[in-house]
């Protein structure tokens, strides 16, 4: 009887030793995706007017700031003045006294680059008209309102684009991945938790990342937000490019 004991409790220690084995091995296993994503929040910079291209500043995954110039636009306007050639005296005169004042604010440091430039257009703009009739032709600036990466940017000099086209995004934060997880699996994983993330796109590329947020619910499962470790500034990456995920408990 005591035997019998002992072999049960001998059975039992082997049974928990293969059952902390398993669930070690199990716990240390990578927890891999469903899916996962590229993402790039982004702001689109839109042309402001009908014309053509006349110059591109940037191109894509360039560094960009807040007042540069990204694009110039050659704008033409049909002007019809013949029925108040005195309005359109004092429409230049207007504009000449506004650009002057601008000048002077300006350098003074009152204004800034893109005020007194638009400024200066607005003034060749209604030189560059006749007094009766006519075409007017103009160029206007786009201007980045943000900090950034050029993150697209598809035209080309001597394209014709509308107004509201959109002439390029700026990248305003760093690449990151959005990574689905089965609600089981994403019960394992938190913050600061390491992880190896491969852009399927580059297969032989492998980049490190860490958890940066595990609060969020989707309908595909659990959405993991991913930071990512490497620099991708020469990489040609877009919103939505697919990628695979393996975060390591």
């Amino acid at each position: 009887m005591i035997q019998k004991r002992i072999v049960l409790s001998f059975a039992g220690i082997v049974a928990l030793g293969l059952l902390l084995i398993a669930f070690s091995l199990y716990s240390n296993k990578p927890i891999e995706t469903v899916s996962a994503n590229v993402a790039i929040n982004t702001e689109q910079i839109l042309a402001n007017f009908n014309g053509k291209i006349k110059s591109l500043n940037y191109k894509t995954y360039d560094d960009i700031k807040t007042g540069d110039i990204v694009a110039t636009i050659e704008v033409t306007q049909t002007e019809s003045n013949c029925n108040n050639p005195k309005a359109m005296q004092n429409k230049q005169k207007q504009a000449m006294a506004e650009y002057e004042n601008a000048a002077i604010m300006y350098k003074d440091g009152v204004i800034s680059q893109q005020q007194y430039d638009s400024s200066l257009e607005k003034l060749r703009k209604t030189q560059d008209q006749k007094a009766c009739g006519g075409e007017a032709t103009h160029i206007e600036n786009i201007y980045a309102f943000k900090n950034g990466k050029i993150f697209y940017n598809e035209y080309k000099v001597g394209d014709e684009v509308q107004e509201d086209d959109v002439l390029a995004e700026i990248g305003v934060t760093k690449p990151q991945i959005h990574a689905y997880f089965s609600p089981k699996k994403a019960k394992r994983i938190k913050v600061d938790m390491p992880a190896e993330i491969t852009i399927v796109k580059y297969p032989e590329k492998l980049f490190t990342g860490v958890v940066r947020n595990t609060d969020a619910v989707d309908i595909m499962g659990r959405l993991i937000i991913l930071d990512i470790a490497e620099d991708l500034n020469d990489i040609n990456i877009q919103s939505g490019d697919a990628a695979v995920v393996k975060i390591k408990p």
